[in-house]
């Protein structure tokens, strides 16, 4: 069980929309949100998010979307237990179905083709390259301990409906896998937006939608810069109407 002193209360966005995470421990940053923004969703669809840690992507994709549904699920017992608690406290637990499992056994859980979308903010580091996190919730987190990039990729296309889209967002260094991991599991790149922190820096992100079956031709985004000024943490004036227009659908 969660003890709720160990916790922080947050809002984002809304003073509405109510965030409990971990004082000490892996928390959701700018990554999460811009995912979150990048993914769309069609009245009555099903999502599921793979590695959801507290639930943030699904709360504000069910706070944006009033007729959507949707899973998460996180191999951590405590990142899934936050997330419910999140979706309570929320008024959406309805809406939202929490599992803890591995990605890798997502078939013990869920028949094939049930989501029209599937997203994920994966574990990146190869575990033999750079050093491991102390805390066991970042590292799982950010290292492929419990589960590889491959093996996120993998769930998804198993999850995903004919032509179902695929969301993901991943640092730069691991984007020539992504592609080929998704093309090798017929999860075609449809749209590419490169993120950069400032105009002056190089791309460190990027976010991915595929499509399950989808025909060659892929659109590439201008890149999203984060930051006008870095050392004063001011955004750019998209960042800003990102975070100003993101309850707007289209």
């Amino acid at each position: 069980m969660i003890d709720i002193k160990e916790l922080d209360r947050t809002t984002f966005l809304r003073e509405s929309l109510v965030i409990y995470q971990k004082k000490k421990g892996f928390r959701f940053g700018t990554d999460t949100f811009l995912l979150a923004d990048f993914v769309r969703c069609q009245p009555g669809e099903r999502f599921i998010d793979l590695g959801t840690g507290s639930g943030v992507i699904p709360l504000l994709l069910l706070e944006k979307y009033d007729s959507v549904t949707g899973a998460a699920v996180d191999v951590v017992k405590e990142c899934a237990e936050l997330a419910k608690l999140n979706a309570e406290v929320n008024g959406c637990a309805d809406r939202l179905d929490v599992f803890c499992i591995n990605v890798k056994d997502v078939r013990s859980c869920f028949s094939a083709e049930k989501f029209d979308v599937v997203i994920t903010n994966p574990p990146f580091k190869e575990v033999k390259r750079g050093l491991i996190n102390p805390d066991n919730y970042k590292a799982i987190a950010r290292h492929e301990i419990e589960g590889t990039l491959k093996d996120f990729v993998e769930a998804a296309a198993y999850l995903l409906k004919w032509k179902g889209r695929f969301y993901i967002v991943c640092p730069v260094e691991r984007f020539v896998d992504t592609v080929a991991f998704c093309r090798d599991k017929n999860l075609e790149p449809k749209r590419l937006r490169f993120i950069q922190p400032s105009v002056e820096e190089k791309a460190n992100l990027f976010l991915l939608e595929a499509r399950k079956g989808g025909g060659k031709g892929i659109e590439i985004l201008p890149p999203l810069i984060i930051y006008r000024d870095k050392k004063r943490k001011l955004y750019t004036e998209e960042m800003k109407r990102k975070y100003e227009t993101f309850f707007e659908t289209e």
